[in-house]
């Protein structure tokens, strides 16, 4: 294995494992909404749970596609 493929296979890992972290922070944020909507009441609050639920399968399709794609 020369050195640019050992570069270009370490990328990859840090990049996945990026990905990865940014997919345990949109669960993360999908805890800390529901912990939200327990203390406030508010009006828009099924549309910040869309928003949030949208955003973290987004992030578990790029992850994905990056899986493949990588």
């Amino acid at each position: 294995m020369n050195f640019e493929a050992a570069v270009g296979t370490g990328l990859k890992i840090l990049i996945l494992l990026g990905m990865g972290l940014y997919v345990i922070f949109s669960l993360i944020m999908i805890r800390q909404e529901q912990l939200m909507a327990h203390v406030l009441e508010e009006a828009f609050e099924p549309v910040l749970k869309g928003l949030v639920l949208v955003h973290m399968l987004a992030a578990v399709g790029v992850f994905v596609l990056a899986i493949i794609l990588l």
